[in-house]
Formats: structure tokens, C-alpha cells, sequence
């Protein structure tokens, strides 16, 4: 029977955040040796046997930071990293691009902060497009990267890991058609896998922007918020970490983290996040949460998010996952 749980990401401990976007991006695209990118220092190797195995090559793009690297036949096994601050799209793109090209790899996958055009054929395909992050909006992402005569995809930093969680369950024995991945950290995303594809639909999910009904007795305005939540607020204006850093008085996020567990902080997000994943439940109806991000390496709010998100579905979902608050 197909039920809903919470988990804390990854599923499958092995894989980094950039190893989840290679996984996506990656998994479905194949050796061809007439469309390898060659380093300069390959190509004059001559002499150096072929590859039995494919070489991926990862773009994973942050509102603080880009990573890149390359993984030798499966996107788990990384064999070579570097990061990026994330600074302007030109500096940031260029950085990455110049690591790629003194390097061989036979495929290319791209997942960033959005929202991003991931439509092949559309005239903005590849493009970060109506981003709150300064600087950033109506970015072209995949031009950067046009010099590399190698099969590529592009998709969301939340789309890429939830489809990896996703096999990864699978890969493990879990009967599943559906995985939602949600992180919480500098801003909230959150990915869908349905039927064991992502969900692209209108343009793709932008569920951490949902608005939801206000905690009981909170003023708190919320930081930077996207939509027009009249009456409401938006999820990730109250939950943010910038926003959860605002609430708490300090000057910036990196103090969450000696917060107490007690703090009246955790009760606010834990009720935000609820409201969301209840949201997620009637709507997509995912089999599994899960949740990611530096917000959510406070490990007390998996407990407190279960139990509101059950009170607040009231039983209306009849199933022991949707039902039970310790299940």
C-alpha cells in the first residue's frame, strides 16, 4: 500500500547533493567517443587507451555557491571536484566553464536555483529566469556551456535530487511512484517525482512559494517574499533561513545553529513546513517527503513537522502515513 514518509536526505547516504544532480542529469545519456570533450593535454595523448566507461561531467548551481565536478561511470563515484562562489552570472559561469575545459568528459548535466526554463526548444531553455537573487534573473545557464560538443541537460536543483532519490529508494526495494524533495535552506524549492518522472508540467514546481494560513499568534511580516499572500503568507518567507535568522534577532543565518531546540523559532517553521507537506499530500499525493537543506540539519523538526502535518490533514487521507503521527 502506498504511503507517505518522511525522510531526511539523502536516502542513500553515499550520494552529495552534486552526485543526486548528476544522477538526474546524467543517468539516461551514453558514451559516444565522437562527441567526448577532450581536455587540450588529452588530445595530444594519442597514445592513451579508450574508455570502457563514460566520464560525467556535473554543473550544481546555489544561490551561495556552484560545484562542479566529474564522475567515472556512475554519478555516485566522484572522482573530482571544485567550487565556485556564487557572484555574478558571468564570473560564475565562466569559472565553472573554465574548470570543464581542461578536462575530458562525455556528458554534460546542469541543475540550478531557479525558476528556470527547462523546455528544450523554448527560446529561453537553459535560462534562469524570474529569480529573486540579484543579478541572476534571465541568466542564460546553458550558453555558458555551448563550446562542449557533448550530449547535456538542464533542470532544477530540487528536480535533480528528487528524481535521485527517487531510484535510489527503488534501487533499495521500495515499491514507490512518487518522491516529493523539499530543501530548506537559503531559500525553499521543492522537487516532484510522479510516475518516476519529474514534473516539469507549466514550467516546474515552485511549491516553496505555496501560501499558507499563518501560526497562531505570529506578527512576523516574513522576509522577502515573491507572491501577493493576502491574508496568508508564503512558505518560504516564514521558513528561509534568512527569514528564520530575521525572526530570531540575529544578523545573520549562521547563528541558527546555537539556537535550542526550545527556541519558539523551530515551533514557527515546523508549523510553515507542515502546511506545505500537507499541501504536497492533497495535491501530488507523494509516497515519500523528503526533506533537505541546511534548515533541516536541525534534527528536531522532522518530529514537530510530522505531527502538525497530520493535525492539520485531520485524517482526511486514509492512510496510516497521513494518519500517524509517529508512523
Amino acid at each position: 500500500v502506498p504511503v507517505l514518509k518522511f525522510a531526511a536526505a539523502p536516502h542513500c547516504p553515499r550520494l552529495s547533493k552534486l552526485s543526486r544532480a548528476g544522477r538526474l542529469l546524467a543517468a539516461n545519456l551514453r558514451q559516444s567517443t565522437r562527441s567526448r570533450h577532450r581536455s587540450p593535454r588529452a588530445v595530444t595523448a594519442q597514445n592513451k587507451p579508450s574508455r570502457a566507461m563514460p566520464i560525467l561531467a556535473a554543473v550544481e548551481g546555489g544561490g551561495t555557491t556552484f560545484v562542479v565536478a566529474l564522475a567515472d561511470g556512475a554519478p555516485d563515484n566522484i572522482i573530482e571536484r571544485a567550487s565556485f562562489p556564487t557572484t555574478t552570472p558571468a564570473e560564475t559561469l565562466g569559472k565553472c566553464a573554465d574548470w570543464l575545459r581542461a578536462r575530458s568528459f562525455d556528458a554534460l548535466g546542469v541543475a540550478t536555483f531557479g525558476p528556470v526554463d527547462p523546455t528544450p526548444g523554448s527560446k529561453t531553455y537553459g535560462f534562469i529566469t524570474e529569480t529573486p537573487k540579484p543579478g541572476w534573473r534571465q541568466a542564460n545557464v546553458m550558453a555558458a556551456f555551448s563550446e562542449f560538443a557533448v550530449p547535456k541537460a538542464f533542470d532544477t536543483d530540487v528536480n535533480a535530487p528528487a528524481l535521485s532519490e527517487y531510484r535510489a529508494m527503488v534501487a533499495d526495494g521500495y515499491d514507490l511512484g512518487s518522491v516529493a524533495y523539499a530543501t530548506v535552506g537559503t531559500g525553499v524549492g521543492v522537487g516532484l517525482v510522479v510516475n518516476g518522472k519529474c514534473v516539469h508540467g507549466l514550467l516546474h514546481p515552485e511549491a516553496g512559494h505555496i501560501c499558507v494560513p499563518r501560526f497562531p499568534g505570529d506578527s512576523f511580516e516574513g522576509h522577502r517574499p515573491s507572491l501577493n499572500c493576502a491574508g496568508w503568507v508564503e512558505a518560504e518567507a516564514m521558513t528561509a533561513s534568512g527569514a528564520l535568522a530575521k525572526r530570531a534577532g540575529l544578523d545573520d543565518s549562521s547563528g541558527l545553529k546555537d539556537l535550542p531546540d526550545d527556541h519558539p523559532v523551530w515551533d514557527c517553521a515546523a508549523h510553515y513546513l507542515a502546511a506545505m507537506c500537507a499541501n504536497l499530500v492533497l495535491t501530488v499525493s507523494p509516497q515519500r517527503i523528503v526533506l533537505s537543506g541546511g534548515v533541516m540539519l536541525r534534527a528536531s523538526l522532522f518530529p514537530k513537522i510530522r505531527q502538525r502535518m497530520v493535525t492539520y490533514l485531520n485524517g482526511y487521507i486514509p492512510v496510516a502515513a497521513a494518519t500517524d503521527a509517529a508512523a
